[in-house]
């Protein structure tokens, strides 16, 4: 949340959340791509082939959506809802 879900007069205020991804590898985790997102963001999910990542905003009430080409973040939509995506899921075919 990277401080996105505080008050704006608080000290710990941040005006975007970040999406972070990490890799493991040899037992290591590190960080690989990172990308701005919205505020007091909740629920992220993957498309089955890790290409895609959807991720759902509180205050913006919105789900961005983030293309992965396996080297850099780019946020390619925002999708309106009607409330808070307090969880995000992909569904099966």
């Amino acid at each position: 949340m990277n401080g996105s879900n505080k008050p704006r007069q608080s000290p710990f205020f941040n005006d975007h959340g970040n999406l972070v991804l990490l890799r493991v590898s040899g037992g290591k985790l590190s960080k690989v791509a990172e990308a701005p997102i919205g505020h007091w963001s909740q629920g992220a999910a993957f498309s089955p082939d890790g290409r895609t990542i959807l991720v759902g905003n509180m205050v913006e009430k919105e789900v961005w959506v983030f293309e992965w080409d396996g080297s850099a973040l780019k946020q390619t939509a925002k999708l309106k809802v009607n409330g808070g995506s307090a969880a995000v899921r992909i569904a099966d075919k």
